[in-house]
């Protein structure tokens, strides 16, 4: 079978005229056997239905913070800088490739803007919104993991890794703070912070907060959420039935 073909939504930068995608994303794709492809950010209809009718897997990537309003709250005076036409365009694509049981694996802002998709809601700022929170923006590199999260057993997070327990690179301040209907939370942190949800239905949608495409060369657990990933595209791709969630 060809390699699947995963689409990765990049970030924009000088004033949203230039796209920026770290280049690690795409290394973890290859490695795990995918073919990545960087799309577009254009609110068309039609160019995102011809993503969904091209691609076999969507990576939603890290970015700026989510619009508040996307979610119906205001914005809290620590929110940072956002970008509306690219929240706008993922959320579309992301609930269309949900409608076409395309494999999702959401990082950082992915994660969380797969709970925002499906009717959650998020921390606009950890710091100032919850109480005893420990530092989820590390100042070591962006490669050095720095804290633990503990995995849910009862999820399909737990039985791709096999490990109840791992240590995770944290570049965040927003977080899950109520989780969408029919997710499941499968790790937290230390403090209490959501780090990963799930579906909790067929196929795959998985969203973790840390940055695995940083220390997938040397975390094991970081590399098979990428495996996880590509090989359930790969089934998406033979028409196979793949599930994954409790």
């Amino acid at each position: 079978m060809s390699s699947p073909l995963i689409g990765i939504i990049p970030s924009r930068q000088n004033n949203f005229q230039e796209y920026r995608l770290n280049k690690d994303y795409l290394a973890a794709v290859v490695a795990a056997g995918g073919l990545p492809v960087i799309l577009g950010i254009e609110n068309s209809d039609s160019l995102i239905k011809k993503y969904i009718n091209r691609i076999d897997g969507l990576l939603l990537t890290g970015g700026l913070d989510l619009d508040p309003l996307l979610y119906g709250e205001s914005p809290v005076p620590a929110l940072r800088r956002n970008d509306p036409e690219r929240d706008n365009f993922e959320l579309q694509l992301c609930r269309k490739a949900y409608k076409n049981r395309l494999p999702i694996l959401g990082i950082c802002k992915g994660c969380q803007l797969i709970n925002v998709a499906f009717g959650g809601t998020l921390y606009q700022d950890l710091i100032t919104q919850r109480d005893r929170v420990i530092k989820h923006e590390q100042s070591a590199p962006r490669w050095y993991p720095t804290h633990r999260i503990k995995i849910n057993k009862e999820t399909a997070l737990y039985q791709l890794i096999s490990l109840d327990e791992i240590t995770v690179n944290s570049l965040h301040h927003q977080a899950v703070k109520d989780i969408a209907d029919n997710f499941v939370i499968a790790a937290r942190a230390e403090d209490g912070v959501v780090e990963a949800i799930e579906t909790k239905g067929d196929g795959f949608i998985l969203g973790v907060q840390w940055h695995p495409e940083a220390i997938w060369q040397q975390s094991k657990a970081a590399a098979v959420l990428f495996d996880g990933f590509i090989q359930a595209c790969c089934y998406r791709k033979s028409d196979e039935n793949i599930k994954f969630g409790r």
